[in-house]
This record gives structure tokens, C-alpha cells and sequence, in this order.
């Protein structure tokens, strides 16, 4: 049996980074609890440990909301991405067999698929594009590459939703992916790193609307 504060922090995430909560919106200790039929308590342990992990801001005798971040804290957590992912694609370059290029050609046409498919699931996009950043992370070799850059994702997928550019620039992204795994599959090391890196920055645009 999974402990409810856990399944309370999965269900407030997932909705974080699926727009069910968008930036600056309030969360209600007693709604969330009604939805998922516990009591306060786990609710409430579950938004801490949001609150750590900079989801959501809790003020005291008022209550919670999803934290409202500035342009400015968007682009630098993607600018340390863009230096991890582009680090990454360059070793992944040098290391790769030709079944891994072959998988990622695989992940990068479902995703094709998947933003043709409506109505457009965020959930499932976000999904398939970590299982391809995540395979070249592994291509990378270097397991404390793979854990510091894993453990930004959930605030990547976080602001991007909140981003009303995002959806205009998915077509863009997996045509970037494309050059991305051409240079990888040409063992290309710079120009897979240099290609990463445009691809990672790209997504730091997407808030001027800020």
C-alpha cells in the first residue's frame, strides 16, 4: 500500500505539470483532499514537500498556492539543463552502438505521433520525450550525469506548461531531436553537443512572454 502522502504528492505534481494548477493559482488543502477522499493531513505533508522541491509556496494563516516564477529563474534552470543535456549528447556521441540510434529514432517518431493526436495529452508527450532524453543520458555512460540532470525534469515539464508558446513550438522540438540523433548516429561529438544545447536554450524563449 502506498502511504497517502505519497499518492497526495504524485496527485498534486501530476497536476502541476499537466495544467491543472498553473503559476500563481491557489491550492485548497480541502478540495484536494475531498478529490482524492483522505483526510488534511497527508494533503498537507504532501504541499511541504512540493514546497521544497519550489512547486508551490505555503504562507502561514493563509494557505498554499503554485509559486509564480519570473522569467529570470525560468531561463537559468534551463541554461544548467542546456550545460548537463549538451555535455551528454557529446559523450553519447563517442559512446554509441548503432541499436541505440535506432531507439531513438524509434521514441522521436512516436512523439510525431503524439502531438498529432488530439486532444493533444501533455502527460503522454512528457513522457515519451524523457524516455528519449533519459536514453541519451545512458548513451552518455556517466550515471551522476544522468541523476542531476533527471532530477530537473519535473520543474522543466512544470514550466513549460505554464509557457503559452509551448504547443506552438512542439513540431520545432522533435525536428530538433532529429538533428540532434543524426549527429549522434555520425558520432559528431561537438556538433551533438552543440546541437543539444540550442535545442535545451531554445525552450528558455518560450517565457518572454513572462
Amino acid at each position: 500500500m502506498i502511504p497517502k502522502t505519497i499518492q497526495a504528492y504524485e496527485y498534486v505534481k501530476s497536476g502541476l505539470k499537466t495544467g491543472k494548477w498553473l503559476f500563481g493559482d491557489e491550492l485548497l488543502v480541502m478540495d484536494i483532499s475531498k478529490e482524492m477522499n483522505f483526510s488534511r493531513r497527508p494533503v498537507i505533508d504532501a504541499l511541504k514537500k512540493l514546497e521544497m522541491e519550489r512547486f508551490v509556496e505555503i504562507i502561514p494563516q493563509t494557505g498554499c498556492r503554485v509559486v509564480n516564477c519570473t522569467k529570470e529563474q525560468m531561463v537559468n534552470h534551463f541554461q544548467i539543463g542546456m550545460c548537463l543535456e549538451g555535455l551528454a549528447a557529446g559523450l553519447a556521441a563517442r559512446r554509441r552502438e548503432d541499436t541505440e540510434v535506432q531507439e531513438l529514432i524509434a521514441i522521436n517518431e512516436s512523439l510525431k505521433s503524439i502531438i498529432t493526436t488530439t486532444p493533444f495529452s501533455y502527460e503522454h508527450y512528457f513522457a515519451e520525450n524523457r524516455k528519449l532524453h533519459e536514453a541519451i543520458l545512458r548513451m552518455a555512460g556517466s550515471e551522476e550525469l544522468l541523476q542531476f540532470t533527471k532530477s530537473m525534469w519535473d520543474l522543466n515539464d512544470f514550466y513549460l506548461v505554464n509557457s503559452f508558446q509551448f504547443k506552438t513550438h512542439l513540431a520545432q522540438s522533435i525536428s530538433e531531436h532529429d538533428v540532434i540523433i543524426a549527429k549522434i548516429k555520425n558520432k559528431d561529438e561537438k556538433g551533438a553537443r552543440f546541437a543539444m544545447e540550442e535545442h535545451i536554450i531554445e525552450f528558455a524563449g518560450l517565457f518572454n512572454d513572462r
